[in-house]
């Protein structure tokens, strides 16, 4: 199903194939600036692609990016503007003003504009909305601006076209050409409601124009429509655009009520803001949202607060392994050399651990107990499996170079019931995790190999001392 979608860039700058006469790099960029030639960098700039500019300006100092953004036509500006990463809209816009910003919020999609102005403090946005004179735009607003950030509702656009069950073809067709004049995205399907505005179909407008004047848009229509409600997370509604291979996906209130579309193009920023968000996390590093990732790099602060807690976490759990090497502390002194193989078991444990971490976070969201418990068993059959290969390898290395049989079965079996307990733990986190409502990419990196580490030494220190008269 297909239905009334944003094309990435449907405006100047997706319309203007980059040239090799208009290609504008940083070097030129700068030159330009440098003498002050404003008509010709105004061309340019108003030549260049949204993504592009928005990269540039980000090599650029404040000042310089101000003046650039003042050379750009309105439409430009507002692509622009809704392409940058929030701290740099905040900078860019507390320089322009509250004047200045008005138009060009106006000309951004709704779900861009209410992004940008929840983001502002509360009277700053208000005193920028009310200076649009479309009273519908402004409610359009207002409404996006009271969903929560992370929801099918806070990501939507009310950028749509809907037409009656009970109307013609004709009368269908009429209300799609008046629709189609107040807004610049691209029609592709339409969406069918009732008399309470509730969703019940769609149809494409192939089937619309194709279709006799006189037949209503009820028997024409396709009743199996995907739709997802306001509070639906974000990502589980771009997942499910993913799964189904939509370019946008209708999102319905509590009552059925058609409320906004999610396009592709928003469910790929959705999908790359969880990808950061999990990588963050799976490194131990709170960043709190994909906004925040990005001020990482440039804030030592933030970079500070995000990465302290988990580090101390970790810091905490691994005086466990401290505490429990102390207390084999004279079974290491009696067999020095079973010492050296324990880096090489909290590793590897560590790693077949990540390992199945990672397919579980994969496909968290698709579990429910049963099949959760399903993966268990296999990660735990796979597990035993690697457990067994790694422990014969390192026996008969030990056997090799320590030419010591004994130790050599000693680690083998260690080896065999870390990696066993890894690949459980590893599985196991991550799902009790989300079914307590926590992120499970906090299962995984520090947290994980920490409690690995403690179980490894133990295990391992415990076996050597069990076999100690043997390993003398």
């Amino acid at each position: 199903m297909l239905v009334l979608g944003s094309e990435p860039n449907s405006n100047a700058f997706g319309e203007n194939m980059a040239t090799e006469q208009t290609t504008l790099d940083m070097d030129r960029l700068g030159e330009l600036l440098e003498r002050g030639e404003r008509p010709q960098l105004r061309m340019l700039l108003n030549e260049q692609h949204a993504a592009d500019l928005a990269e540039m300006f980000r090599e650029l100092d404040l000042p310089q990016r101000v003046r650039c953004f003042r050379l750009l036509d309105l439409d430009n500006a507002s692509a622009v503007l809704a392409e940058m990463p929030a701290e740099g809209q905040r900078l860019l816009l507390r320089e322009l003003g509250d004047i200045g910003v008005a138009p060009i919020i106006s000309k951004m999609s709704p779900d861009d504009a209410a992004d940008l102005l929840s983001d502002m403090p509360k009277d700053k946005a208000a005193s920028i909305i009310n200076q649009m004179g479309d009273a519908e735009a402004i409610g359009d607003l207002y409404e996006l601006m009271s969903f929560k950030d992370d929801t099918a509702g806070g990501i939507m656009s009310t950028d749509y076209v809907s037409v009656h069950a009970t109307s013609t073809v004709e009368q269908a067709l009429t209300d799609l050409r008046e629709s189609y004049e107040e807004f610049d995205e691209h029609v592709y399907d339409i969406f069918v409601v009732d008399a309470q505005e509730k969703l019940v179909g769609y149809l494409s407008v192939k089937v619309l124009l194709t279709a006799p004047a006189d037949a209503t848009v009820e028997s024409l229509m396709d009743t199996s429509v995907i739709a997802v409600s306001t509070d639906t997370d974000q990502e589980e509604a771009a997942e499910k655009l993913s799964k189904y291979d939509l370019l946008s996906l209708p999102v319905v209130d509590k009552m059925g009520a058609l409320r906004g579309v999610i396009t592709a193009d928003d469910a790929i920023d959705v999908l790359e803001e969880e990808a950061t968000e999990d990588i963050y996390q799976a490194s131990g590093i709170d960043a709190g949202s994909a906004e925040n990732a990005e001020e990482l790099a440039s804030s030592v602060r933030m970079a500070f607060r995000a990465r302290l807690p988990w580090l101390l976490a970790t810091l905490l759990i691994e005086c466990g392994s401290a505490a429990v090497i102390t207390k084999f502390d004279a079974v290491i002194q009696q067999t020095v050399v079973a010492a050296s193989f324990m880096p090489m078991l909290t590793s590897v444990t560590g790693s077949v651990a990540m390992q199945s971490t990672c397919i579980v976070l994969r496909n968290t969201r698709q579990y429910n107990w049963r099949a959760a418990a399903r993966n268990i068993w296999h990660e735990i059959r796979v597990g035993m499996l690697l457990g067994l290969a790694c422990g014969l390898l390192t026996s008969c290395i030990s056997l090799i170079f320590q030419q010591h049989g004994h130790l050599g079965v000693v680690v083998g079996v260690s080896l065999f019931v870390t990696m066993s307990l890894g690949v459980l733990i590893g599985t196991l986190i991550p799902i009790i995790f989300d079914r307590l409502g926590i992120e499970p990419a906090h299962a995984s990196g520090p947290l994980i190999t920490s409690l690995l580490d403690v179980c490894t030494m133990t295990i391992y220190l415990s076996i050597v001392y069990t076999f100690l008269e043997h390993l003398k």
